[in-house]
């Protein structure tokens, strides 16, 4: 596992190596991360959202119907109820026929001691349940809290002072301000907004590692079989590169 604060250009697997244009795993599986430590892929993102009965199911969406033979609001449903679903692979290389929407809980041990997690907090309110799954599973070194949200932030530290965390920042002055609120906790990462790549140098001359979206990116390489798209990504001043397909990223850096 690579050291979080690492200034080597890296890739992030949006929903672990199984996202909308992945050809490895299903989206946010166990699966998915066991693949991105056997790719070696630096950190793994997680979709975490609640169940009627206070547990974390990692899904992306609002509901099961898209990624599991199953219907119905995630919210409405119990984790044993989620859980008796089987995800749909498509037509993914593999039997995956055994895999089920796992916890937070879940990924968090697949991937202790072997990649890092961004963990996803825009989808729950529910911080304590956040909190309290990396604190459960003893993953403070590999988890790092991801979020939009400054409130949700300040909540998550005041539970854990000692987690990770990552803000999300879309202009200059957001930057600014959210550096300047977390003074006394520095970001481990930056993600910046997609649309505002030059950020990238003013995040690394402030002393921190400039994140980003490259999914356009990804659709192009993907569809020219040529990794050499990458490079304008990495050249601009982006050091993690969070990418739906994590394999071309890292054939593009020679790993």
């Amino acid at each position: 596992m690579t050291d979080p604060g690492c200034t080597t250009r890296q890739v992030s697997g949006h929903r672990g190596m199984g996202s909308l244009l992945g050809v490895v795993a299903p989206e946010d599986s166990v699966s998915a991360v066991r693949a991105a430590v056997a790719y070696g892929v630096d950190f793994v993102e997680t979709d975490p959202r609640p169940t009627s009965d206070d547990h974390l199911v990692n899904l992306h969406d609002d509901t099961v119907d898209r990624t599991t033979d199953g219907t119905g609001e995630a919210i409405t449903m119990t984790l044993a109820e989620i859980q008796a679903l089987h995800l749909e692979a498509g037509s993914l290389p593999g039997d995956f026929s055994c895999e089920h929407v796992p916890t937070l809980q879940e990924i968090l041990l697949a991937a202790k001691g072997r990649v890092h997690v961004l963990i996803d907090a825009n989808k729950t309110d529910r911080v304590d349940l956040l909190v309290g799954a990396i604190v459960e599973t003893d993953t403070l070194d590999e988890a790092i809290f991801d979020t939009s949200s400054v409130d949700k932030i300040d909540q998550a530290l005041a539970m854990q002072p000692t987690l990770h965390t990552m803000i999300r920042v879309a202009d200059a002055t957001q930057l600014d301000d959210q550096l300047a609120h977390f003074a006394d906790h520095p970001p481990v990462m930056v993600e910046i907004d997609d649309t505002v790549p030059e950020l990238a140098p003013t995040v690394t001359a402030a002393g921190h590692r400039p994140f980003m979206d490259i999914f356009v990116t990804d659709a192009q390489v993907a569809g020219s079989d040529d990794p050499s798209g990458y490079g304008a990504i990495y050249d601009g001043g982006i050091v993690i590169a969070q990418s739906e397909r994590p394999e071309l990223v890292l054939q593009y850096l020679d790993r």
